[in-house]
């Protein structure tokens, strides 16, 4: 019975302690709120501007390569020994200019040897045809037979064609010596010189590759997405790696007939002027395609926020701040098209800056 009573005693005292301490922290705690209602709260100073509503460009953003306009493995055409060599790697040659040139001396006696065979040729026409005439004058008069007239006739026609196998024969030949000097097919820079003096070449033989640089083809990929959007004229901005800062414009030259198989994409090109040589084959580029305007909410650019790959605005909403992410479009001057985040009408800070925060009071 004793032991009963104590544990209630001691139940009492606990009870009692905790409603102490309980009427302590409640105290506390009433004298700390009344200290932060106290606090004002503070508001901050922006200038605001309204979400307005303009046509904003709407790009595709690709990535392709430079490449020569022309990019050639200039043949010899012709076969035999190579007596000098005209240009060296990096030369600049115009259309027309000697790169190689063959021994030609087998084929210019060949060629004087054609043309006496074909003076000697014409001399029998000539003759063939006189003949042919006075038979067909007998002819006519009665005063030779069917079969004579038919074998005078024949002759005349195998001394025509036999004149006129010469003469291709001849123009093949002259082909043949023309070809010994080897001459530029375009405008260009010579990028690899293959032959040396002393060498021989058949028809095939590659002698130099020579690309043209003025003007540049930029090749261009487009994703099977944004294939049906492209056409012909369309304008161009790209930068170069090399050169990031410089923007160069152009316009869509080629369009390709159809996606490519393997990689589901399309071709295009674009013609690039070049006239100083500022750009190479070869650099990579990041390129920006216009499809066209699109109507979209504008805010000034520097009431756009950037933090890492997003950005941010701060809408007034209740006389407070609110913070959001918006998606902006890719466009130049002091607009920005907003694709997603604000609204046309709304109200945002003219000047975003870093000490703002979400739910802030504005002043």
């Amino acid at each position: 019975m004793w032991k009963f009573h104590r544990h209630l005693v001691v139940g009492g005292l606990v009870l009692a302690l905790g409603s102490g301490c309980g009427s302590r922290v409640d105290a506390a705690q009433s004298k700390g709120g009344a200290q932060q209602a106290s606090t004002p709260e503070l508001a901050v100073k922006a200038e605001t501007v309204e979400v307005g509503e303009a046509k904003v460009p709407r790009y595709l953003t690709l990535t392709g390569t430079l490449s020569a306009n022309e990019d050639s493995d200039v043949a010899a055409g012709a076969m035999g020994k190579v007596l000098s060599v005209h240009v060296e790697r990096g030369s600049v040659v115009r259309k027309g200019d000697v790169l190689v040139k063959l021994d030609a001396r087998a084929a210019s006696a060949s060629l004087e040897e054609a043309r006496a065979q074909l003076a000697l040729v014409k001399s029998q026409q000539e003759l063939a045809n006189a003949e042919c005439e006075r038979n067909q004058k007998l002819f006519e008069s009665g005063s030779v037979s069917s079969a004579e007239h038919d074998r005078a006739q024949a002759q005349c026609r195998n001394a025509m064609a036999q004149a006129a196998a010469t003469t291709a024969r001849m123009t093949l030949l002259e082909i043949g010596a023309t070809d010994a000097t080897i001459r530029a097919p375009f405008d260009g820079v010579v990028a690899e010189r293959v032959v040396s003096v002393g060498e021989y070449v058949r028809q095939d033989s590659k002698v130099v590759t020579l690309v043209s640089l003025d003007p540049l083809r930029l090749e261009l990929t487009v994703p099977e997405s944004s294939a049906a959007f492209i056409q012909k004229d369309l304008p161009v901005e790209f930068t170069l790696t090399a050169a990031p800062k410089v923007v160069h414009k152009a316009k869509v030259s080629f369009v390709g007939a159809g996606l490519r198989r393997g990689s589901r994409d399309l071709v295009v090109e674009a013609l690039i002027p070049n006239k100083e040589r500022s750009m190479l084959p070869g650099q990579f580029a990041t390129a920006k395609v216009q499809l066209g305007e699109l109507p979209l909410p504008v805010v000034p650019r520097s009431a756009v926020l950037g933090d890492g790959a997003q950005r941010k605005v701060f809408v007034v909403s209740d006389g407070r701040l609110e913070e959001r992410v918006v998606q902006v479009s890719e466009s130049s001057g002091d607009a920005v098209g907003v694709m997603a985040g604000v609204r046309v009408g709304e109200r945002v800070v003219a000047v975003a800056r870093e000490d703002l925060r979400d739910g802030q009071k504005l002043q």
